[in-house]
């Protein structure tokens, strides 16, 4: 593990500065990433790299300068001055937040794993190979695993110390004939919680009633939302709704409805920084220990993911939600808690309706209404008198999220972390626990062309 080197360049740094104060925040990043497309593997990448976040000040002055470490003490040097120099130049912001008090805070949890953290390049062949070679005719395989481990400390001049190691693992399957495919992606802590058996298991059925797909019937639809498509649109709710920053600029839809419901008593969602499902962050980028934060309770909406800028002004406190040098607060560990009924119940309960595997497109309409609109893909399956009876044609939604999210019939107890799989910067584990939502009067306005 890369504590003590992450460590060592920090204090370094600290000690180099000559300034009213400094924040440091570096990565250790080891990342594996084996992608495959017509059941051929294409790409294999290995990243091993430290990158420096430097942000100082003078008075209310300050600047930010990031850069790669290649271990020469001359580029330390040379990263802090650069800092410095632009900082003296910056005009003041007096919304600058303080440096955070004198603390030390590392994480509890057995979050590191080392044989993911390192894992040898012909083991994560195997797994993408294994879920090549069986795929049936005639489907050709597409998809990514990808994995590894991230180590990062935060040191402030004033005295605080923030270090946190994470590993994750992730396989992304994409069975495609023509027009016709189905996606299933499981993420976890390490690669020793995957299954490739679980992965080729839970395609099987699916993949015998995607090839003939009944023409799309555009209208209000029972759904059933797999963990796939709730994330892309809870994602894009935390981003637009629940920031503090959308709060403050008034963009929110959410403003002065905090304490009244707003969704379905069924929905209650909470923070879960902490959570060792998922993968979890002991502090912000601010300094401040992180704890469970209500969202939205049996409907109701509790909170704002704020930080110290955002909590100031509206007169509350941060609930750390701080991302890196950066004023726009949010919630990292988003958890949609489960209900009563199995998956397969739900399913038995739902006389006429669709289950969604995932949306993508997802694009606003109507901030103020939460409005989306977005298509539909990778498997669009029929329900009738409880039994999956075949498969639909894409369609383009276009529905209100305070709506959708009011006519909540029932959540599922079975609930998914659903892994963050793209990074085209530091890769930082991430990711969503939630489960399958039933939703009544879901409107599709239109069908797509395949």
């Amino acid at each position: 593990m890369l504590k003590d080197k992450l460590l060592s360049i920090g204090e370094d740094i600290i000690k180099l500065a000559d300034n009213d104060g400094t924040e440091v925040l570096i990565y250790g990043e080891r990342s594996r990433l084996v992608r495959y497309a017509l059941s051929r593997i294409h790409q294999n990448t290995d990243v091993e790299d430290i990158r420096i976040s430097l942000r100082v000040r003078f008075g209310k002055r300050s600047a930010v300068v990031s850069s790669s470490f290649k271990g020469d003490k001359e580029d330390l040097i040379s990263l802090v001055r650069r800092a410095e120099k632009l900082a003296r130049l910056s005009p003041e912001d007096p919304e600058l937040p303080e440096l955070p008090d004198a603390d030390k805070i590392e994480a509890t949890l057995d979050t590191f794993d080392e044989y993911t953290a390192n894992i040898p390049e012909e083991d994560i062949i195997n797994i993408a190979w294994n879920v090549i070679k069986n795929t049936p005719k005639p489907f050709e395989a597409y998809g990514v695993v990808s994995g590894g481990s991230l180590e990062y400390v935060y040191l402030t001049s004033s005295g605080f110390e923030g270090y946190n190691a994470l590993t994750d693992a992730h396989i992304k399957y994409n069975p495609i004939s023509g027009t016709h495919s189905y996606l299933v992606q499981r993420s976890a802590r390490t690669f020793k919680e995957l299954s490739i058996a679980d992965v080729l298991s839970s395609v099987e059925d699916r993949l015998k009633l995607i090839l003939n797909p009944k023409d799309a019937i555009p209208g209000k639809w029972d759904v059933i939302l797999e963990p796939l498509a709730i994330e892309e649109l809870i994602n894009y709710i935390n981003w637009v709704a629940f920031s503090g920053k959308s709060a403050v600029e008034g963009r929110s839809p959410l403003i002065n409805k905090v304490g009244q419901k707003v969704f379905s008593e069924n929905l209650t969602i909470i923070d879960d920084p902490l959570n060792p499902r998922g993968y979890p962050l002991p502090f912000d980028f601010e300094g401040v220990k992180k704890g469970i934060t209500p969202v939205v309770e049996r409907g109701v909406f509790k909170n704002f993911a704020h930080d110290k800028i955002t909590s100031k002004k509206m007169n509350t406190s941060t609930n750390a939600c701080a991302l890196p040098f950066t004023n726009h607060p949010m919630f990292m560990n988003i958890h949609i808690l489960g209900g009563r009924s199995s998956y397969d119940e739900i399913i038995s309960k739902v006389e006429r309706g669709l289950i969604i595997t995932r949306f993508w497109y997802v694009n606003l309409v109507d901030l103020q209404t939460l409005t989306f609109t977005g298509m539909t893909r990778d498997g669009v399956f029929i329900v009738e008198n409880g039994e999956i009876r075949g498969s639909m044609k894409n369609l383009r939604f276009n529905e209100s999220m305070f709506k959708a999210l009011s006519n909540i019939v029932e959540i599922s107890k079975e609930e998914e972390l659903v892994g963050n799989t793209s990074w085209y910067d530091i890769h930082f584990p991430s990711g969503v626990i939630v489960p399958y939502i039933w939703i009544k009067d879901f409107n599709f306005s239109s069908p797509t062309t395949f």
